[in-house]
């Protein structure tokens, strides 16, 4: 059987070859029709080999991505387009009047997506008449007409939702899933109603900007710190429900040895969270900030240390510290406190002492600065900050 790739790939190989400068318009024109029913075709052979994909969960294996991921983290796709072939793959196998548009080159991708949506909301006695009329009508209009098509189609049937009934779908396909990668990466892959999306947008918001001219983070990087910050906030309000008869907790399990080595090439040992390996530097900035319980193992794996479940920092000492420091004590920064962690100026790892003195707060950024950089900053017993690299 011929390979409908290599067939379609064929007909691209004879039109590349051609010069468009020395074609009459009316070649002209319809070669360009031609090109156009080839990329509807090769939207239906990716869609439905996408629906395999998915189906054997073939990216989880070997990339440790859900589909969608895949294609926007590994092939670049943007998040609408990967969004729009996972929603006609996932609809194929229920929809084969699709699947054979496509094929024939008769649809778009974005005329499958606006039917593959139209289907799930009619009931399923109707479904297989409204996708064909759909099919039908997606050959002689745009995408944009063709929704409005499919609103009017539904009303027709009686299958056009309420508001309200609208509402309740979109709350009940809300879904989130943060999937480990390789190297202790995780993917975060998900849909969320639109209240919901609201809500988090809005905790996001203020966390989004960059804090000073030293910020070089990514817009992608500036909001998984923010979503970060907003549970490092959760966790220390300390309302989250119990689970397991405790409130929820991060548990940092790093060797002696290793904690009281300085941070240098060749004296890093190995430290762990939640079954992933760290450094110890990352060990002790997470370890700086209160609802942390830093477990110290000795030679054997025994536990010297379990820190403790109340805030390292007292409610007393927040308080001062906030009133002290206002936001990010790193210069120029510009981060309040809320979004702020509170650092420890001499680690406890190296005597220091979980005092007002010896604290003063940093935005995750900066935080993250000066445990895994050679910037350094320090509070001096009037208050003053310095900062300098090593």
């Amino acid at each position: 059987m011929t390979d409908p790739v290599e067939l379609i790939a064929e007909g691209v190989r004879g039109l590349i070859a051609q010069d468009p400068h020395s074609l009459p318009d009316t070649t002209l024109l319809m070669s360009t029709e031609s090109i156009v029913r080839i990329m509807n075709q090769l939207s239906g052979v990716m869609a439905a080999r996408l629906q395999v994909i998915d189906v054997r969960d073939a990216t989880v294996a070997e990339y440790g991505r859900q589909t969608r991921s895949w294609l926007v983290e590994e092939l670049h796709l943007g998040q609408e387009d990967a969004s729009r072939h996972m929603t006609v793959a996932k609809a194929l196998p229920s929809c084969p009047a699709i699947g054979a548009a496509l094929e024939a080159g008769d649809i778009t991708i974005d005329h499958a997506r606006i039917i593959a949506i139209g289907v799930r909301k009619v009931s399923p006695e109707i479904r297989d008449v409204f996708e064909k009329e759909m099919v039908k009508a997606a050959e002689f209009c745009d995408p944009t007409e063709l929704a409005r098509f499919s609103r009017e189609l539904r009303s027709r049937l009686g299958a056009e939702e309420s508001a309200e009934a609208a509402e309740q779908r979109k709350y009940d396909a809300r879904w989130m899933r943060i999937t480990p990668t390789f190297e202790g990466m995780h993917a975060i892959d998900g849909m969320l109603d639109p209240a919901s999306a609201a809500t988090l947008s809005a905790a996001l918001a203020p966390l989004l900007g960059r804090t000073g001219a030293d910020d070089q983070r990514t817009a992608g990087q500036r909001c998984a710190d923010g979503l970060t910050s907003i549970a490092e906030l959760a966790l220390r309000t300390g309302e989250l429900p119990e689970h397991g008869g405790e409130k929820p907790q991060v548990i940092v399990t790093i060797g002696y040895d290793a904690l009281k080595a300085d941070v240098e090439a060749g004296q890093i040992g190995s430290a762990t969270m939640n079954g992933f390996e760290i450094s110890p530097s990352t060990a002790r900035m997470i370890a700086c900030d209160a609802g942390i319980i830093p477990a110290v193992l000795g030679g054997a794996g025994e536990v010297l240390d379990l820190g403790r479940k109340t805030p390292l920092w007292s409610l007393a000492q927040r308080r001062a510290l906030r009133l002290e420091d206002g936001g990010c004590r790193w210069p120029g920064c510009k981060a309040s406190l809320d979004r702020c962690q509170i650092h420890h100026d001499d680690h406890w790892a190296h005597g220091g002492h979980t005092k007002t003195k010896n604290g003063l707060h940093l935005c995750p950024f900066h935080h993250w600065l000066v445990h895994h950089t050679n910037w350094r900053i320090h509070k001096d017993h009037q208050g003053r900050i310095r900062v300098w690299r090593t």
